[in-house]
C-alpha cells in the first residue's frame, strides 16, 4: 500500500460484485477508447471504511507515463465514479493519488445529485474526501500511506480541522474570575495576617 500513484474507488453498499464492477468499467473505456484496466477489492477492506459501509476497489496503474496520445484511467476518474453512482444506484467516490507530487483528485457522485470534485494539494483533497465519506482523515490516510497518517497527526498540531494556521496568542489569557471559595480563602488569609501583625506589634 505503498505505491506513490493510486486509483481507488469507493462504493457504497455493494455486495462484492467484482464482475458488476468490471462491466461498468468496461463500457466507461470503451466510450473513451482507453484499454480497459484490472479492477480488485483492496483487501483486507480498512476498518473505519467498512463500518461506514464503504467497500473500496483499486485499479492498479503502470509505472511511468503512457506515451503518444493513449491516455491513463486516472485521467477519467470523474467518469468512471458517475458511471458507477448511475449503474449501482448508489453513491461512489474516485481519488487519484500521486503522492511524490503531493497532488489527488477526488469526485463524489450520488443518484440524481450533480457530481463534486476537487483537486489539488494530496492532503488538502485528502480531507475533504474524509468528510464525504464520512470518516477520519487519518483512517483515510492510512489506506495510501501510513506514514502520511502519521504526518497528518503531526499537521493537526500546527493546522485547525480546516486547513488554517492556529495562531498562537502573544499575551497570555487573563487568569479567571476568583469565585466563592476563592473570595472565603483569601479573607481568611488577610484576617490572619492582620493578626499575626497586631501580635507583632504587641511584643514590640
Amino acid at each position: 500500500m505503498s505505491q506513490q500513484r493510486r486509483l481507488v474507488l469507493f462504493l457504497s453498499d455493494v455486495e462484492g460484485n467484482l464482475t458488476a464492477l468490471r462491466q461498468t468499467l468496461k463500457g466507461v473505456c470503451e466510450g473513451l477508447d482507453l484499454p480497459c484496466p484490472e479492477v480488485k477489492w483492496v483487501e483486507p477492506r480498512p476498518e473505519s471504511l467498512a463500518d461506514s459501509g464503504w467497500h473500496v476497489a483499486e485499479i492498479p496503474l503502470v509505472s511511468g507515463k503512457t506515451s503518444g496520445k493513449v491516455s491513463s484511467p486516472e485521467e477519467h476518474v470523474d467518469a468512471m465514479t458517475q458511471a458507477l453512482s448511475r449503474d449501482f444506484r448508489d453513491r461512489s467516490m474516485g481519488m487519484y493519488v500521486d503522492r511524490e507530487h503531493s497532488y489527488a483528485r477526488v469526485c463524489m457522485a450520488a443518484p440524481s445529485r450533480p457530481p463534486r470534485a476537487m483537486e489539488g494539494e494530496y492532503l488538502d483533497v485528502l480531507r475533504q474526501a474524509a468528510r464525504w465519506l464520512d470518516v477520519e482523515t487519518t483512517a483515510l490516510a492510512r489506506l495510501f500511506s501510513g506514514n502520511a497518517a502519521r504526518n497528518l497527526l503531526a499537521a493537526a498540531v500546527d493546522f485547525g480541522p480546516d486547513g488554517k494556521a492556529v495562531e498562537t496568542p502573544s499575551h497570555p489569557a487573563p487568569p479567571p474570575e476568583p469565585d466563592e471559595d476563592d473570595r472565603f480563602v483569601e479573607a481568611k488569609l488577610a484576617q490572619a495576617k492582620l493578626l499575626m501583625d497586631e501580635y507583632l506589634n504587641l511584643r514590640k
